[in-house]
């Protein structure tokens, strides 16, 4: 799909994606980046691949469960104060939050990489790992208040290994 450098121009439009997502769909006032680097953190979150004739790559969003109950009631137009989801509602919620997000990742990175296959969502517990072929590129955000992790998770190149 693209080197190792290249994946750099890539999370930025994941970056760019989220944003635009948590302004608009989720309400949040403000999106800011609050750290960049390659260590994948241990939280809660929803992962898509993106499939292309070169290869592929997965994005994701997570948090802690509260970070993820709020990213929920966000998508759903609920306010902090309303009662906590039940975590079935929120993984499914996660899930949809990175199925638009990919939509708009996807249109982004159209120059770059066609055609590109949306895989399906999948919530997981836990972190990705870096292996000896498949590196993680995370941007550490906040929407309003909420921490979050972005990720772009794609193979390593030959000088990478």
């Amino acid at each position: 799909m693209t080197s190792a450098n290249g994946f750099a121009g890539w999370m930025g439009d994941l970056e760019a994606s989220f944003d635009e997502m948590a302004r608009s769909a989720l309400g949040f006032g403000e999106f800011a980046v609050t750290g960049r680097h390659e260590a994948p953190p241990s939280l809660h979150g929803a992962y898509l691949g993106l499939i292309g004739p070169t290869g592929a790559v997965q994005i994701g969003v997570a948090s802690d469960e509260l970070g993820c109950q709020a990213l929920a009631k966000g998508l759903m137009g609920m306010t902090p104060a309303d009662a906590a989801l039940p975590e079935a509602e929120v993984a499914d919620a996660v899930c949809e939050i990175i199925n638009i997000v990919a939509g708009a990742f996807k249109g982004r990175v159209r120059d770059r990489a066609t055609p590109l296959q949306l895989g399906l969502p999948v919530f997981i517990h836990g972190k990705v790992q870096s292996t000896e072929h498949l590196a993680v590129l995370v941007t550490e955000v906040r929407f309003g208040s909420v921490p979050a992790a972005l990720l772009l998770v794609h193979p390593r190149s030959a000088q990478e290994a």
